[in-house]
């Protein structure tokens, strides 16, 4: 019984973790007719497809020129530098001539310097974020094909890419092309 609840858990344990390990890229195909962009579903060898805003794209192989494939990249959040209006109750604590200080003796900063903290903190703030996000912005190509004449061994490679594959990989093949590698290595 102890077997079984093993080999259960082993199993679920194992499909949990290829379910996790699916990761979506953006391909960006230039064909002859024009550019299509989307989520790179499945490559066969007439058709990569393409996902764009829920909207399956068929783009025929021997149209392809080159194939661009970047990651998808988490929005931007913007940083801030200096919390404000925040409660330093904790912080500061009343001295014997009436006075709050923090624990080495610095009193408790005014109105004024309240304000200017605040504003430093909203133009530092605005600057940093203006200069972060045009660099957050930028996604290289994590891989490039070009099609001047289909390639095989190209078409497997972008597949790798696709949600298919990654969902439904074919592991006899991997293994005999590694097969086939290692048998060619000569140390």
């Amino acid at each position: 019984m102890k077997t079984i609840y093993f080999t259960l858990l082993f199993f679920f344990s194992l499909s949990l973790a290829m379910a996790q390990s699916i990761k979506p890229y953006i391909a960006i195909l230039k064909t002859e007719n024009g550019k299509y962009k989307g989520i790179l579903y499945k490559v066969d060898s007439a058709n990569a497809i393409l996902n764009h805003d829920g909207e399956f794209i068929k783009v025929p192989i021997n149209e392809i020129k080159t194939v661009q494939i970047r990651t998808i990249k988490k929005g931007y959040e913007g940083m801030s530098f200096i919390k404000i209006g925040e409660d330093r109750a904790e912080e500061y604590k009343m001295n014997t001539a009436g006075k709050m200080v923090d624990k080495w003796g610095k009193e408790e900063p005014g109105l004024r310097e309240d304000a200017a903290a605040t504003a430093f903190s909203v133009v530092f703030t605005a600057m940093a974020n203006a200069v972060a996000l045009p660099i957050h912005a930028i996604n290289p190509n994590l891989a490039r094909f070009n099609f001047n004449k289909i390639d095989r061994n190209k078409l497997n490679e972008l597949s790798y890419y696709s949600i298919y594959y990654q969902a439904n990989p074919n592991v006899l093949a991997e293994l005999n092309q590694l097969k086939s590698i290692s048998s060619s290595f000569k140390p």
